[in-house]
């Protein structure tokens, strides 16, 4: 037999091997992991495509190779094997990348397989001990019910199904997909995959789940767990053991024989993009698999992406709307809009840009016992250190962005310079460099200032910084969130890690600053984004009856902006649909479909001849319904040394975007041949420009 073998190489081609059914003890399957001899190497392949002839072209005296070894472990799913070749054809990347993409790198080592069937062979399945533990279970509102029996309804069709599952936050969204996912693994054998955007809410999502499912292995999937952890994990949930698959992105690429059910929480969150290299959206590839595999998929938010928002308004998928709070005594939030131009006016602001109304919530709350969140989405100590003599500003010589300035402990260096793109760390100079003034200040500020500032105000009030800066260590993010659940009055400054997921009891004022700067940006997403950040962050306080109503205070120069006016009257629906009518009369997503052929070198004026050559290539073509638009900088140009330049491709017809694409691959995979020195990429539904 000849067997079509997908490779991790970066090349679009397949490769035709002999299968000997004698050396091999077996019959070739799709989805076979084996060991074979690449040019002069040994790697892996995945079997793909199984025949009993060969197209390939064999030189005189030549035959093809044969297959070494089959690998110990279970044959990927075929289901797995389709997305892989869907994703690869959409995103127009090798076969094998896709194939690879997420699979433990000890898999991908035929001298590692011995030892990994020796340690498979150790690992017995767990048996759950449940002496001190009982099966959470929800005292479902009528809202909740009523969505559970939908769900329900929806999934006994057995075929796909599509379901948005919006909610206000603290509506219980997450007590309904897990009583519904119950009921799906009431039936032996059966297998669901639970995605959320990002590491820091897997946690306390994993405790959740398995307090629920006290009966079921749950595996965790994401980019921090350690190699023998994912070897386990893969093996587990391949062979059944794991029932419930709890992931960031890379687990929608997890292989699941008896998949069931898949639920995309924080469905609009943009951390489901991949912004390097093989460049997937987690959220349409489960969408795609929940088709594939004639199942039911859900998708849950409080603020919709504007993709799915449309889809619920045209009526293309069935949407299930939660309005009241879960818990007895929850209440939605009071919004404050602090006029920061009246404050400045009235002389009530002070050095750093904190209202006088600010500080005295913060006290009035901590006499009441409570919590208070103050959040804000930049960290470090301030963004700029700038020379007020000649304007000159802290910019990365790598990058073309500033470098944000820390606050370090360490004795004698009290300050540093980080670039947040490429990572460089600088001491700060002593004088300006182009004048040698030595006044030099910070402009704006970050998290560290925001905490250095509140100690002095409020030095009997223990405070607590959650960012990535205090969180690097391993399980210190679990403690600070603890300590927040523990509901001592502390006072918490936070960035977006604190804005979802987590549902704390205590916090009863939520102060939000610097939020001003997105409202103008040349994103077209950007007021989206924010808005849905701000619904998030919002919904932290008041989620039981703990608290009094939650009281939220944003700082703003532009108080009568329509997004703000949304807030204040909880006018989510409206907003998001004025949002689609804007989109529609620009033609942009997700009205239109676009693309970003991307190209990377030391020369940006190289770069731009590459993309005018490609952008007279798609012209010539003629594509009627697509535009192509003049080779542009992206947004940050320069990264980490590289120049960075991008044509953006936009077009109302997805076949003819993807035709057009696909034509131009050939010609982008011989300019990079021809240009060693060059990276040149294509980035489908780009969220970045």
């Amino acid at each position: 037999m000849i067997v079509k073998i997908a490779i991790d190489v970066p090349l679009y081609q397949n490769f035709d091997y002999r299968w000997n059914r004698l050396l091999l003890g077996c019959e070739p399957a799709i989805g076979h992991i084996v060991k074979i001899e690449f040019g002069r190497k040994i790697t892996t392949g995945i079997v793909i495509r199984i025949s009993d002839h060969t197209q390939a072209e064999i030189q005189p005296g030549l035959t093809l190779k044969e297959v070494l070894e089959v690998a110990p472990m279970n044959v990927i799913d075929p289901g797995l094997v389709r997305l892989c070749q869907f994703s690869a054809k959409y995103y127009l990347r090798p076969i094998g990348e896709t194939l690879f993409a997420s699979m433990p790198s000890d898999w991908k080592k035929p001298e590692k397989w011995a030892t990994l069937e020796k340690q498979r062979q150790k690992k017995q399945a767990p048996h759950a001990s449940v002496d001190d533990l009982s099966s959470t279970q929800w005292e479902l509102n009528p809202d909740q019910s009523q969505a559970l029996k939908v769900l329900k309804e929806m999934s006994a069709l057995n075929r796909f199904e599509m379901i948005l599952l919006k909610g206000i936050t603290g509506s219980g969204k997450t007590a309904v997909y897990l009583e519904w996912l119950r009921s799906i693994l009431a039936v032996e054998k059966n297998q669901c995959l639970i995605m959320v955007p990002e590491i820091n809410l897997t946690p306390q999502l994993e405790k959740i789940i398995k307090a629920v499912f006290v009966n079921e292995e749950v595996v965790v999937l994401h980019s921090n767990i350690t190699p023998a952890k994912r070897n386990v994990a893969w093996w587990r949930i391949q062979t059944g053991i794991a029932r419930v698959i709890v992931g960031t992105r890379l687990s929608i690429f997890a292989p699941i024989p008896h998949l069931k059910a898949i639920v995309v929480d924080e469905e609009h969150d943009s951390s489901y993009k991949q912004q390097e290299g093989f460049r997937y959206h987690a959220r349409d590839l489960a969408i795609w698999r929940a088709m594939d595999c004639k199942i039911p998929v859900v998708l849950t938010t409080a603020t919709p992406s504007s993709e799915t928002w449309q889809k619920a308004k045209e009526l293309k998928i069935k949407a299930i709307t939660l309005q009241n709070k879960a818990k007895q005594g929850a209440t939605l939030a009071n919004l404050h809009l602090i006029d920061l131009v009246k404050a400045a006016k009235n002389k009530q602001i002070d050095s750093i840009g904190l209202s006088l109304e600010i500080k005295e919530v913060i006290q009035t709350t901590w006499e009441q016992g409570k919590q208070t969140l103050v959040f804000i989405n930049r960290r470090g100590y301030s963004p700029i250190l700038h020379c007020k003599a000649c304007s000159w500003k802290s910019e990365c010589k790598k990058c073309s962005a500033w470098m944000v300035v820390h606050k370090k402990k360490r004795v004698g260096q009290e300050y540093t310079l980080q670039c947040h793109h490429c990572g460089t760390v600088t001491q700060p100079p002593k004088s300006c460099p182009e004048c040698g003034n030595q006044d030099l200040a910070t402009v704006g500020m970050g998290t560290q200032k925001i905490e250095e500032h509140l100690t002095e105000l409020f030095p009997h009030i223990e405070l607590l910084r959650i960012d990535s800066d205090s969180t690097k260590s391993k399980g210190r993010a679990n403690d600070l969130f603890e300590k927040v659940h523990n509901g001592k009055p502390y006072l918490i400054i936070g960035t977006q890690m604190v804005s979802k997921g987590h549902d704390f009891q205590q916090i009863q004022s939520v102060i939000i600053l610097d939020v001003d700067k997105s409202l103008y940006s040349q994103d077209f997403r950007a007021v989206e984004k924010v808005f849905s950040q701000l619904v998030q962050v919002s919904g932290r306080g008041g989620r039981s009856g703990q608290v009094a109503q939650a009281q939220v205070y944003i700082q703003t120069e532009f108080v009568e902006h329509t997004m703000f006016v949304a807030l204040k009257n909880h006018h989510y629906d409206e907003y998001f649909t004025e949002i689609l009518k804007e989109r529609a009369e620009g033609k942009l997503p997700p009205y239109s479909i676009q693309a970003l052929i991307i190209v990377e070198s030391k020369w940006s004026e190289k770069n731009l001849q590459i993309l005018q050559e490609i952008k007279r290539y798609l012209e010539e073509e003629k594509y009627p319904e697509t535009h192509i638009y003049d080779p542009t900088p992206r947004t940050l140009h320069r990264l980490a040394g590289v120049e960075r330049d991008q044509i953006l491709i936009e077009s109302t017809s997805r076949s003819e975007m993807q035709l057009a694409l696909e034509r131009t691959l050939d010609l982008i995979e011989t300019l990079k041949k021809e240009n060693r020195n060059l990276k040149i990429y294509i980035d489908r539904d780009p969220i970045l420009y």
